[in-house]
């Protein structure tokens, strides 16, 4: 696999700060439990519900700082933009 451009670690970074702010602004949304799941909740809140499957004494200081939740979104923007990458270099190459 390639090593990602400049401008995509650039773009998946900014993408990582931004995307708490967005959930935090929809958070109002999901105050009853029956209007939590579907596609937008779970992009939003992986990292967060990831973190909240560990045990108690590796969540906690886990959840005690952001920066965490912001390299989760970091690493899931990086890998969905390399796997993009792979499959249009994929698609380039069969035609």
């Amino acid at each position: 696999m390639r090593a990602p451009s400049r401008s995509s670690i650039w773009l998946c970074a900014a993408l990582a700060v931004l995307t708490p702010f967005v959930a935090g602004a929809l958070s109002w949304g999901y105050f009853d439990e029956a209007q939590r799941g579907g596609p937008l909740f779970y992009a939003l809140y992986w990292p967060i519900l990831a973190l909240g499957a560990l045990p108690e004494r590796a969540r906690e200081p886990l959840l005690a700082n952001a920066l965490p939740i912001v390299l989760m979104y970091f690493g899931g923007y990086l890998l969905v933009d390399q796997l993009v990458r792979a499959a249009f270099r994929a698609l380039r190459r069969r035609h």
